[in-house]
């Protein structure tokens, strides 16, 4: 259908439904005529352009055109002289910008800080050159060396790459996606690292030590991790106002915006948990609980992670993680069902078709079993760290299947 206002411009109603502005047009001094597509035809510009905007943008075509100048031409010049212009540098900085915005579908990463400086990393020897100038033996060339370390990391790199670029084409910024088609790395061995009862206590007395002047901050994070089997982020970001009375329990109410699933999580804390965060929030009343040295800074999980990497450790080499590997393989072992203890560190519940009833039905019993797993793994916390052991062949305790009746 053409437009009676504006010479050239038409509209195409495909058998779909969907409608497509379309402009034909002639450049001064040249044969044929051009037909090319404006977009999608939305009567409300909303979701493509309206009427006026169609027909301004035709004009502008078209005033071009008779100037024996081709506009289109032009403005794509212009793109790909701005893509050769951006630097990798430019490409990370606007992607991490993005990825910490609040308002970025999803919220911001909580994780963008990690991204920025694994991808600063990655393409350290390339950054002052052309964003779009990347290419697939560019990556090889990269990551083949760390992959012969550590495939793991090598495989990490190669993904955030991946989603920067990916992230820059749908923007307009690069062309081509460099990862596309390049060798997977593997996710490496899959770790399985847990501290034994031995350890747990070789650690807890090193810790209550000093841990070879380790900052008190960091120390306390490190133990409440080991006691609610949480994230170390989650617990290192701790803030002053998420800790909420609640007559003669203390309990952490974790935000949708800190946590990786983007539900907010109430977790009791009991006994050696709760008096570690009592302890905190006697040196910090307000603001993070677990800081920065000499700042106001909350610790972030890469502190931790350097903290126990520049240290002698107490028993064989660990990972933040792996203290939560530990929490959640003591509940395993105290009989702790499954479902209880993926609640009580943060993970989904249920198979794909329970997952509405538990989001919607379960929470009140969920709640006391949560406060009953984590009570009984700190009785047994308590008991490893202090040297007691039950007595031989009673080194485990065992719930009853009707437990979670029990309780309330």
């Amino acid at each position: 259908m053409s437009d009676e206002q504006q010479t050239g411009l038409r509209v195409r109603v495909a058998p779909t439904g969907v409608l497509t502005w379309g402009l034909v047009y002639r450049i001064k001094g040249t044969g044929s005529p051009k037909s090319v597509s404006l977009g999608k035809c939305d009567p409300h510009g909303r979701n493509g352009l309206g009427l006026s905007e169609a027909r301004e943008r035709a004009a502008e075509i078209i005033k071009a055109a008779r100037q024996s100048r081709d506009l289109l031409d032009e403005e794509r010049g212009e793109r790909d002289a701005l893509r050769d212009a951006l630097t990798i540098h430019e490409l990370i900085e606007r992607y991490v910008k993005s990825i910490r915005s609040p308002h970025r579908k999803g919220g911001a990463l909580r994780t963008a800080d990690d991204i920025e400086s694994r991808l600063l990393r990655a393409l350290g020897a390339k950054l002052a050159g052309a964003a779009d100038s990347l290419r697939r033996s560019d990556i090889s060339d990269l990551l083949d060396v760390i992959a012969e370390k550590t495939p793991r990391e090598a495989e990490k790199r190669r993904q955030v790459i991946g989603a920067m670029y990916r992230w820059g084409v749908a923007k307009g910024y690069v062309a081509m996606d460099p990862t596309a088609g390049a060798e997977v790395y593997g996710r490496g061995e899959p770790r399985d690292r847990v501290l034994s009862p031995a350890e747990i206590k070789l650690l807890w007395d090193w810790l209550d030590a000093g841990a070879d002047s380790m900052p008190a901050d960091c120390i306390a994070a490190l133990k409440l991790q080991l006691c609610t089997g949480a994230r170390i982020g989650e617990v290192s970001g701790m803030v002053a106002s998420e800790l909420v009375e609640d007559g003669n329990r203390l309990l952490w109410v974790l935000p949708s915006t800190r946590s990786k699933n983007k539900k907010e999580r109430i977790t009791p804390l009991i006994g050696n948990a709760r008096n570690i965060a009592k302890q905190a929030l006697s040196r910090h009343k307000n603001g993070a609980l677990f800081r920065a040295a000499m700042s106001e800074r909350a610790l972030k999980a890469t502190d931790l992670g350097h903290a126990l990497k520049h240290r002698k450790l107490p028993c064989a080499h660990f990972t933040t993680h792996d203290l939560r590997r530990t929490a959640v393989s003591g509940m395993d072992e105290l009989g702790i069902s499954l479902e209880t203890i993926a609640a009580v560190v943060g993970h989904q519940r249920g198979t794909k078709d329970t997952r509405t009833l538990v989001r919607h039905y379960s929470r009140p019993q969920l709640d006391n079993r949560i406060e009953a797993a984590l009570k009984a793994w700190d009785t047994r916390l308590t008991e490893i760290v202090s040297n007691r052991n039950r007595a031989k062949g009673d080194s485990v305790i065992q719930f009853r299947p009707d437990f979670s009746r029990d309780i309330g």
